[in-house]
């Protein structure tokens, strides 16, 4: 059975359900996977199903079932797929497409049984769309592969210093003045000169809301505070700590900037807390993302503002600070029913407990697993098996399959899941952003769905070919032949190569 991700339990059977004459009924509500389903049919395969009393395939209701399992029942004469959710018959009509066969000139199902549900109630996957800006049309698509991927959350990260990247109506110069830079800085350290900017207006983000709905993903939101700010201090410098004497502009090259947001100042609360309101107008996401990684504080330690703030509040320290200033965001987004979810460098003895973290920094596992181990909710995005950014070389397909988000983990409940993230620094083009995430994200797929007891890496790999076709149909750029493991020192050279030349191993696919 060539399926990935691979289900909880599957029993071939004898035998094939043939696409011809063919009739089809579902229940109300499933109608939008009905829909998906048949629209799947008739576009790849010329296969018209039509609405009959007493049909072959059936999209049965039963809540008996979990909220996103699925079970799917196949012979000659009928195939069934029955579950409690239209979430959980779209994760069956994703095995389907990966079951449907070609053969003697007709379309076919394989007989077969199968009973299916996800490991992890979180898997996801996250864009940057800052250091390269992609449009509304390209993130649906993605949005459809990583629903194809049996994801169910889906991270947009749409502030940086390079750049922001969505529509505030209460702050223009966020868009006028922050949504754009004068250049990219290229691999020898000169800036091109190419103006590059771009956002999402509030219809495009609906669109994107309803597209990602239809297709059962969370569209998370990412406004990263209170480092990574360049882009909102150039249009508001205001915001930017006392004795800070110069001209912050939105960011033209990579790396952590030292200017951050004022955590003394009560304009800053008052500006973030209308823009999050301005976001959560457009996302119903039960979560909002608020970043707080990479945030140097040499500007509070110098800030009258940010050290009077300290004293007033009884802190201890500059990093208290940043947990105080996290603590009062989560409050505020609590009180309209959002939880906070931050990246791991935002951990702090502090931290409110309510507040999800992001774990992704090298060497901090112990402390994260330590975390969830005292209560707190985790989420796994560990930056060597699962940033999608970096060469295959140096995160080579093998690797990313093999990580395991429990790993020293006592209380495996406070484990939300695993989230495969794609930073676009050296990613600028679509078939680019394809190459850097398939098929690594299906091999971090199977990591979130499939039971680990389950897992094989070579039986992985002996199903991915029907996996490339499927993509190949998509037009989908995947990297090719990144299926064995390289050794080390094969690894070494190809990530030096990258180092210098970013499209080195992209322009060999």
């Amino acid at each position: 059975m060539k399926v990935i991700p691979l289900p909880l339990y599957h029993e071939k059977r004898e035998g094939k359900l043939v696409l011809a004459d063919i009739g089809f009924s579902y229940s109300e509500e499933l109608a939008n996977t009905a829909s998906i389903f048949r629209d799947y049919l008739r576009k790849e395969a010329g296969i018209s199903l039509r609405e009959e009393k007493f049909p072959k395939i059936n999209f049965l209701l039963d809540f008996n079932l979990r909220p996103e399992e699925y079970r799917l029942e196949i012979s000659e004469h009928s195939l069934n797929l029955s579950a409690r959710s239209d979430r959980g018959a779209l994760y069956g009509v994703h095995t389907l497409i990966q079951l449907l066969e070609y053969g003697d000139g007709k379309h076919y199902f394989p007989a077969i049984y199968i009973e299916d549900a996800p490991h992890f109630s979180y898997r996801g996957f996250m864009l940057d769309i800052v250091r390269h800006f992609f449009d509304k049309r390209e993130i649906m698509h993605l949005i459809e592969l990583a629903s194809f991927h049996k994801l169910n959350y889906f991270h947009l990260h749409l502030t940086d210093d390079q750049g922001f990247r969505f529509e505030s109506e209460k702050f223009p110069r966020l868009n006028e003045i922050g949504s754009r830079r004068r250049g990219t800085i290229l691999k020898d350290g000169t800036e091109d000169g190419i103006p590059h900017g771009g956002y999402l207006t509030k219809e495009d983000l609906r669109e994107i809301v309803a597209h990602a709905k239809k297709f059962h993903l969370e569209i998370i939101p990412e406004i990263d505070l209170p480092g990574h700010t360049n882009a909102i201090l150039a249009a508001y410098p205001e915001l930017l700590c006392e004795g800070v004497n110069k001209k912050v502009e939105v960011r033209t090259s990579w790396g952590i900037s030292k200017d951050i947001l004022c955590a003394g100042n009560e304009k800053t609360y008052a500006l973030l807390e209308e823009l999050l309101l301005e976001i959560i107008e457009i996302f119903p996401s039960r979560y909002i993302h608020l970043g707080g990684d990479e945030a140097p504080k040499a500007n509070w330690k110098n800030c009258h503002r940010c050290q009077e703030k300290i004293v007033n509040e009884n802190l201890a320290d500059e990093e208290a600070l940043q947990a105080h200033f996290t603590n009062h965001f989560g409050k505020f987004l609590e009180k309209h029913g959002k939880t906070v979810i931050v990246w791991n460098d935002g951990l702090h003895p502090d931290l409110d407990p309510k507040i999800i973290i992001e774990h992704w920094k090298p060497g901090t596992r112990k402390r994260t697993v330590k975390a969830a181990n005292s209560g707190r909710k985790v989420i796994m995005s560990d930056f060597l098996h699962l940033y999608l950014d970096y060469p295959h070389w140096m995160t080579p397909l093998a690797k990313t399959y093999a990580f395991d988000p429990l790993k020293g983990v006592e209380k495996p409940e406070n484990i939300l899941g695993v989230e495969a993230p794609l930073w676009t620094e050296w990613v600028a083009s679509r078939s680019k952003i394809d190459f850097q995430v398939f098929p690594r994200l299906a091999a971090a797929a199977e990591v979130a769905w499939t039971a680990p007891e389950l897992k094989d890496y070579e039986n992985f790999v002996s199903r991915l070919q029907k996996l490339y076709s499927l993509y190949e149909k998509m037009g989908v750029n995947y990297a090719r032949n990144k299926e064995k493991k390289p050794s080390i020192l094969k690894r070494l050279a190809g990530t030096r190569r990258w180092w210098k030349d970013e499209d080195s191993e992209f322009r060999k696919n």
